[in-house]
């Protein structure tokens, strides 16, 4: 019965993680995780996540084209959307601090894992120095906390990308509402 119920639940816990959700930020700069993108928000690049959150896929902003029908969507997107170059700035800062909230709770993260492998590992010191072996489940659990490591390295190297583009991109819009609204 015991097994029984193991299997089940290792089948759950399969399935579950196998469900894909999208997290994007929304227009307000909120982020939001849902099983539906709207393509806006598509557009601006998201990430793929299961429904513990941890991400799968990263799908990057898409390239802007140089032509005149996408120019003059985003001239049409800025001055619909802002009334002053500030209004572009809060937006920015807006999305800048969720994305440094999200690095700062990851480097803190990396940081308490950081930890239990060094505990990990001095544990399977101590064996060493007593001559005994190391357990294979203290094995796997270095290994695991390696691996998790190095998934957070890659988490965090990602957001701090998406840092540098999501400022760049919003200071290209502050430069083209600022000449839009300098023409009117």
């Amino acid at each position: 019965m015991i097994r029984a119920g193991l299997v089940l639940t290792v089948l759950l816990a399969g399935e579950a993680m196998a469900t894909e959700l999208y997290r994007y930020y929304d227009s307000a700069g909120i982020l939001v995780t849902a099983d539906t993108i709207p393509p806006l928000a598509a557009a601006d690049g998201y990430k793929i996540v299961n429904t513990q959150g941890q991400v799968l896929r990263v799908v990057k902003a898409q390239a802007p084209i140089d032509t005149d029908a996408q120019s003059n969507a985003l001239d049409q997107y800025l001055l619909a959307s802002f009334s002053r170059v500030d209004e572009v700035s809060q937006r920015k800062q807006r999305k800048l601090a969720l994305l440094s909230r999200d690095t700062a709770n990851l480097q803190n993260s990396l940081n308490s894992l950081i930890d239990r492998q060094e505990q990990l590992l001095t544990e399977a010191a101590s064996s060493e120095m007593a001559g005994e072996p190391v357990s294979s489940e203290l094995v796997q659990k270095i290994q695991q906390a390696q691996l998790e490591r190095a998934e957070l390295d890659k988490i965090l190297a990602d957001r701090q990308r998406d840092l540098a583009a999501i400022k760049a991109l919003y200071i290209s819009y502050e430069q083209r509402l600022a000449q839009l609204l300098a023409n009117q």
